[in-house]
């Protein structure tokens, strides 16, 4: 049996599963601790892993190694209007197993992500205590770790990108 984060839509089941599993294949400690799922209108599910590197500038995060998959197979090159869904899960390893959580974009994956595809949904992680305040109460086991893990409190919330930079205009390529 599978354990998904409060607030995660029923049809972004897969999306979890598919980011849970690259990250039990591929979890490497301050290397690779990201895995992002990505759909697209088609409903093809495309996936990206963070890449840490030593300086921290040539460093990827999995969002947009996800972005770059699904050009790559894309059919032509507009990004905006095949991304539907992104999300992003963060594994943590602790004494007693291990903790996982939706993760939002960081700065850098907000503008990517905002140039790409404004009107994807992402998922972000809400702390308890954020209003609506809706606890996560799900501890099991996670397909793929070998160590039993639990959902770090609180709750996935989806977005539109372009929410996550009010500010922002919009680009023309």
């Amino acid at each position: 049996m599978n354990v998904y984060p409060m607030g995660l839509r029923p049809e972004d089941e897969d999306l979890w599963d598919t980011a849970v599993e690259l990250l039990a294949r591929t979890y490497r400690t301050d290397r690779h601790e990201v895995a992002a799922a990505i759909r697209t209108r088609g409903g093809r599910v495309v996936t990206g892993v963070h890449l840490a590197g030593s300086a921290g500038r040539s460093s990827i995060c999995a969002e947009g190694i996800g972005l770059g998959a699904v050009l790559a197979g894309a059919s032509d090159a507009d990004l905006g209007g095949q991304v539907e869904t992104v999300l992003a899960v963060l594994y943590r390893p602790f004494a007693d197993g291990g903790a996982l959580r939706v993760i939002a974009p960081c700065g850098v994956c907000r503008e990517l992500l905002f140039d790409y595809c404004p009107n994807a949904r992402i998922y972000v992680h809400r702390w308890p205590g954020e209003p609506p305040n809706t606890p996560l109460v799900a501890t099991g086991r996670f397909s793929g770790f070998d160590l039993p893990a639990r959902l770090v409190d609180g709750q996935a919330v989806p977005v539109r990108v372009a929410k996550l930079l009010p500010e922002k205009n919009l680009r023309s390529w």
